[in-house]
């Protein structure tokens, strides 16, 4: 087994032969030999060969490994070891406490905040003795409670050791010690997407530096792409705020600094202001191949239309709408609300639009959102309902495509492509009506990345 680079980073490649048996590829019953992190051969009935593993597919659906197209890896995994509000307020003291005691006494990582006004000394009166940081459910603040900025006080401004509140400064709170327990968490979180058939990642952290890419890449299985600062060929995120004096300018350079760096842009736009701003801009810059807008989570019909006029690919994430259901309602303006998290009524007005997981604040199974796409919430909890819903396949799709086209073309099982495979459990039309169904959401039998068996 050996390590090589490619576009997504270092992969393990195994170079001992791989061979599935039975797999149907675009519906034809074939055998697969993936060899030096290819596939080889593809044909019914191959000969078996001396050092061959044998891969059994008993007659389950051969797909390319899943691409999720927008994720925050480091995020996601130091979630697994974090205290989730799922979008509510803060604990009591009590429950606080017990949290705080149920894990060791070092740094407590609280996300899924709901309160927008927390400060220091909110997160005081629930935890008085360990550090906490505790990070708001949209992503975009962390909060500080008194003992973790007396850790890190040398690193903060003025207002916010008062405040203990951070806008968009992650680099700032994570240290050496975050780093080690971060290993053990990436790989488990490695291990679960690998699980769910998810081959590739394109995280969406934009001030993500060369280093810590190359970190999170020798920490997981899956190849990872990123938006952030270091050269690529994907787009640069760029955040859209709409709480600045200077946010127009600030929006432009963004774009055009991307521009000489011959790189389309994500542009991040969660409310109805900042997607104005994010066309508007896109509109005066001018629109490249790639450029992409994440989320959209309220937009109305005019500016689908100028979406689809432009060209503008929309990367979201139903699992968000899913997690909050009624409280997101709730907590926009009235007239806000027949415009959220849209997919299907985006598409029928022509815009281009593709899944992703957002996780960690979003679920990060893609099953879970192939299902929420093409089944809805419930209507007591929904901000969608049927006519945002399309089909089992067509949101499968968004999956397959490439890091650098996630509305492109889907990706092919072929002589010649990387071996990065998703082995499902049966026919593909059976397995998506189960996950539509509300069936499953784990309908993978095993996932290859680099010819390497990394889940079964």
């Amino acid at each position: 087994m050996s390590s090589s680079p490619s576009s997504g980073g270092w992969s393990t490649v195994s170079t001992d032969p791989l061979l599935i048996r039975g797999a149907l590829v675009d519906g034809v019953r074939l055998d697969c030999r993936a060899a030096d992190g290819r596939i080889v051969a593809l044909a019914p009935g191959l000969t078996t060969d001396p050092g061959d593993r044998i891969l059994e597919a008993r007659g389950g659906a051969l797909l390319p490994g899943l691409q999720d197209h927008h994720v925050h890896v480091l995020a996601a995994a130091a979630t697994r070891v974090s205290l989730d509000l799922a979008g509510g307020p803060l604990p009591t003291p009590i429950e606080g406490s017990d949290a705080a005691d149920a894990a060791d006494r070092g740094w407590l990582r609280v996300v899924g905040l709901g309160d927008d006004d927390v400060t220091r000394a909110d997160l005081d009166a629930v935890w008085p003795s360990r550090p906490v940081r505790a990070q708001h459910r949209s992503g975009a603040l962390w909060v500080l409670n008194s003992a973790a900025t007396a850790e890190l006080t040398e690193h903060l401004t003025d207002e916010e050791r008062r405040t203990g509140r951070l806008w968009r400064e992650r680099g700032r709170v994570a240290g050496a010690a975050e780093r080690l327990t971060l290993v053990a968490q990436l790989a488990h979180l490695g291990r679960e997407l690998a699980g769910w058939g998810v081959t590739g990642l394109t995280d969406a952290t934009p001030d993500l530096d060369a280093a810590t890419l190359e970190f999170v890449r020798s920490s997981v299985p899956q190849r990872v792409w990123s938006l952030g600062a270091v050269a690529t060929d994907l787009p640069r995120k760029v955040v859209v705020t709409d709480h600045d004096d200077d946010t127009w300018e600030r929006l432009r350079t963004g774009v055009l600094a991307a521009r000489d760096e011959g790189r389309a842009v994500a542009l991040h736009a969660v409310s109805r202001t900042a997607l104005a701003l994010a066309v508007a801009v896109l509109g005066e810059v001018g629109v490249v191949p790639g450029d992409r807008v994440e989320h959209a989570a309220v937009c109305d019909d005019a500016t689908a239309d100028r979406l689809a006029e432009l060209g503008v690919v929309v990367v979201t994430q139903p699992s968000i709408p899913a997690r909050r259901g009624r409280a997101l309602l709730e907590a926009v303006d009235p007239e806000d609300r027949p415009w959220l998290w849209r997919m299907g009524g985006l598409r029928a007005r022509g815009v281009d639009v593709v899944l992703s997981s957002d996780a960690p604040y979003g679920d990060p199974n893609p099953w879970t959102s192939i299902a929420l796409s093409s089944g809805g919430l419930p209507e007591a909890g929904s901000p969608w309902l049927a006519d945002e819903t399309w089909d089992a396949r067509s949101a499968l799709g968004s999956y397959l495509t490439a890091p650098a086209l996630p509305a492109g073309p889907e990706r092919r099982v072929g002589v010649g492509a990387p071996a990065d495979l998703c082995l499902l459990d049966g026919p593909l039309d059976e397995v998506l009506a189960r996950v539509a169904g509300g069936g499953t959401t784990a309908p993978v039998r095993a996932t290859v990345i680099g010819g390497r068996l990394v889940a079964q």
